[in-house]
C-alpha cells in the first residue's frame, strides 16, 4: 500500500510539472530578445522587472509604473533557446497586493526557472497582453 502511494505521488508530481512547463515558440527578433528590464509603450514606462539573484528560488518584483484596475494577473516565462514556457502565475485575482507590497503597483513573485539564459517574462492583465521584459538569468551553479 505504501509503495502504491509513493508511486501515485510521483506520478501526480510529474503531471503538475508537465502542466506548468510546455514548449511554445515566441517569434521575436534578435533585437527583441536583448535584455531589458523595462517595458515602454508610446514613450511611457508601463512595467519594470527587478530580479533579486540573492534568493533561491529567485524572486522578482514586477513594478507597474501606471496604476491599473485589472481583476486578474498572469505571468508567463519563455526561454529563448528551448522555447520552454513556464506558468509563473496562472490568472490570479489581483484585489490584494502580493506579500511584502502595500499597493497593486508592485507585485512580487518567487519562482525558479530551470535553465540559465534569456527569459521573456510576459504579463497579462485580465487575460490580455500588458507588458513584457527580457531578463538574463545567470547559471546558479558557476
Amino acid at each position: 500500500m505504501r509503495k502504491i502511494l509513493v508511486v501515485f505521488c510521483i506520478v501526480l508530481a510529474s503531471l503538475f510539472s508537465l502542466a506548468a512547463c510546455s514548449k511554445e515558440t515566441k517569434n521575436l527578433t534578435n533585437e527583441e530578445w536583448e535584455p531589458r528590464n523595462v517595458y515602454e509603450k508610446d514613450g511611457e514606462v508601463l512595467l519594470e522587472v527587478i530580479p533579486d539573484p540573492a534568493e533561491k528560488p529567485f524572486g522578482y518584483l514586477f513594478r507597474f509604473e501606471v496604476p491599473f484596475e485589472a481583476e486578474k494577473i498572469a505571468i508567463y516565462a519563455y526561454h529563448k533557446e528551448t522555447g520552454e514556457k513556464i506558468t509563473v502565475i496562472s490568472s490570479e485575482t489581483t484585489k490584494e497586493p502580493s506579500s511584502g507590497n502595500s499597493t497593486l503597483e508592485s507585485f512580487s513573485a518567487t519562482f525558479t526557472v530551470p535553465k540559465s539564459g534569456l527569459w521573456l517574462f510576459e504579463v497579462e492583465l485580465d487575460d490580455k497582453f500588458y507588458a513584457d521584459a527580457v531578463v538574463l538569468v545567470k547559471d546558479r551553479n558557476p
